[in-house]
């Protein structure tokens, strides 16, 4: 048996999009890194597809290339609704706009990557160049086995299954990106909270191209309501991608039950019509709500599935690890380059979980909200399975019944639009140095998103102008260390930034950074003279709304509240 000895600052276990994500940033921070996947290729079928508006600040953070990310999105005009249907070729019993003209114009003022659908088969192989473009070792077929830590570093052993040959692997850390049922979470022995099961499905991976099926009724996700096969198609392409979904009891149908035949029969009965389909893949799955009740083992660190697994519903299970691999990645790098230490590394966990919890229980929130659909119809009790789905054919012809549902199905928005989540999570324990204003209320509604400069949230976007160019003010935040942005008349911050190496911007009127349209200014929530400290993950790490602060101190101690290098200059620069 053969070893090999291979050195890297960070060793990455699985390709997954999140581990590909973690590599392309590490790399482009100058942290050498090799990613280790057990599978012998990226996935050829869709599972995640929801890229949220902050994974898309991700990518743009890494220069991942936005053309190629909209060129592999299902159409805008395709994915307007979510659709609640006996089936496809039937009529609609029932629909959700997915974004009123009140919601895109604030998407729009929020972000500027808003939300697009990409199913994960068509995402890898974007974020898998990205990744080697960018200097990185990807290797397929090689099993992570284990790893032993030391003060140094972690020797890890993988086996390579194309040649036999046993690895061992020494990095500066390791990055458990290897999803759901992470084998280095296990290793590790972290345990899980949150319930464990939710739900079974069955997953039918079906290309076919059903446009003239649905005719003029486009969705993203159209809800087959059957007393029998309840199901929901989730259309990836109306012309050429789906996948069915049928949920089961696994103490009363065992698996193997399912057979080609009565996969594609379950298929073609939510279908409804004849139609051209192939069965391309089919397999099972299980939905959990789960959260890792530690992030961390000294070197090694659990990031997207392999800390949290959570019910689809609402699409923030991928984008909420995307969010940990732009928290986690500059600080590694800042470790690796000696302006940092281990007192940083410790804050992921403490920033990163508690927005994993809120997201696990919006997610189970929303999954169980959906039975209220269902609960709608009134159905009889006591009725047949032929009986009852004879009710739901008659639906659109009981005009109470079918307000009644629609008012169940228009109580679900929050489920399809969690921007107040995926924009608006931000840290009270970690790399921020407190300003002393309130946090946000507790029971804000995950659609909720109020930008703001408050320490621990993430930067406000605003259109600006720069260079000649109308840039994002996310665009300004320099990704390999803290940046300084201040109002025009906020000089004297800028002076101060310089000698001690910080990308320095003044934003209004006469300043470098135009601000014509005045956005800048109604969100940034700080004056002509304020200041803010942005960490390289676009949050803030610090505020002086006024100014009034003495900016040689003050800028110190936010730096070291950014590396957790001290303690000792906080009531400074506050």
């Amino acid at each position: 048996m053969t070893r090999h000895r291979n050195d890297v600052d960070v060793l990455i276990v699985g390709a997954g999009p999140v581990g590909l994500c973690c590599s392309r940033l590490l790399s482009r921070l100058g942290v050498s890194n090799r990613v280790l996947e057990r599978r012998p290729g990226l996935h050829t079928a869709p599972q995640a597809h929801v890229v949220s508006s902050r994974t898309l600040e991700v990518f743009r953070a890494a220069g991942i290339d936005a053309g190629k990310l909209v060129a592999a999105a299902t159409r805008r005009e395709d994915q307007g609704a979510v659709l609640w249907v006996h089936t496809l070729g039937g009529p609609v019993l029932g629909r959700l706009a997915l974004g009123t003209p009140e919601r895109i114009m604030k998407t729009l003022s929020s972000t500027p990557a808003p939300t697009l659908n990409i199913p994960q088969h068509r995402l890898e192989p974007i974020l898998f160049e990205a990744a080697r473009d960018a200097g990185a070792t990807v290797d397929f077929e090689v099993e992570w086995l284990g790893a032993t830590q030391t003060e140094a570093g972690v020797v890890s052993e993988a086996r390579n299954h194309a040649s036999g040959e046993t690895l061992e692997i020494r990095s500066r850390y390791v990055l458990g990106c290897d999803g759901a049922g992470s084998p280095v979470r296990h290793a590790l022995g972290i345990g899980m909270e949150g319930p464990a099961h939710v739900q079974s499905y069955l997953s039918v991976f079906v290309e076919a191209d059903l446009r003239h099926v649905v005719k003029e009724h486009p969705g993203l996700l159209f809800w087959h309501l059957d007393p029998l096969e309840p199901a929901v198609f989730i259309a990836h392409d109306l012309d050429s991608t789906w996948i069915y979904m049928h949920p089961y009891d696994p103490e009363r149908v065992k698996p193997e039950s399912f057979t080609p035949e009565r996969c594609r029969q379950l298929v073609a009965n939510a279908i409804g019509t004849d139609a051209d389909f192939e069965v391309r893949e089919t397999g099972f799955w299980q939905m959990t709500c789960q959260v890792a009740n530690q992030y961390r083992d000294r070197r090694i660190f659990l990031v997207g599935d392999a800390a949290h697994r959570f019910p689809p519903t609402g699409g923030m299970g991928m984008n909420t690890g995307m969010a940990d691999a732009f928290n986690l990645a500059w600080k590694i790098a800042a470790v690796c380059a000696g302006r940092a230490d281990d007192p940083l590394l410790a804050t992921y966990d403490p920033e990163r979980r508690p927005v994993a919890s809120a997201a696990a229980r919006q997610s189970l929130e929303n999954h169980l909200k959906m039975l209220e659909v269902v609960e709608a119809l009134r159905m009889e009790p006591g009725l047949s399975p032929e009986e009852a789905r004879s009710e739901i054919r008659r639906l659109p012809e009981q005009e109470e019944r079918r307000r009644a549902v629609q008012a169940a199905i228009d109580a679900q928005g929050e489920h399809f639009d969690m921007m107040g989540l995926d924009l608006g999570h931000h840290y009270e324990d970690g790399a921020v140095l407190p300003d002393g204003t309130p946090p946000p209320p507790p029971a804000m509604r995950a659609l909720d998103f109020v930008p703001s400069t408050r320490p621990g949230c993430r930067l406000p976007h605003a259109w600006v102008e720069f260079e000649g160019r109308r840039v994002s003010t996310l665009d300004l935040v320099d990704p390999t260390g803290p940046t300084v942005i201040c109002g025009a008349a906020g000089a004297r911050w800028m002076e101060a930034a310089e000698p001690v190496g910080l990308r320095a911007h003044a934003i209004g009127e006469g300043a470098a950074v135009g601000d014509s349209a005045g956005d800048w200014a109604a969100v940034s929530g700080i004056g002509p003279e304020g200041v803010v400290v942005v960490r390289p993950d676009g949050h803030v790490a610090w505020r002086n709304a006024d100014g009034s602060c003495e900016p040689g101190p003050a800028l110190e101690a936010a730096l070291a509240a950014v590396y957790c290098t001290a303690g000792d200059g906080r009531t400074e620069a506050t």
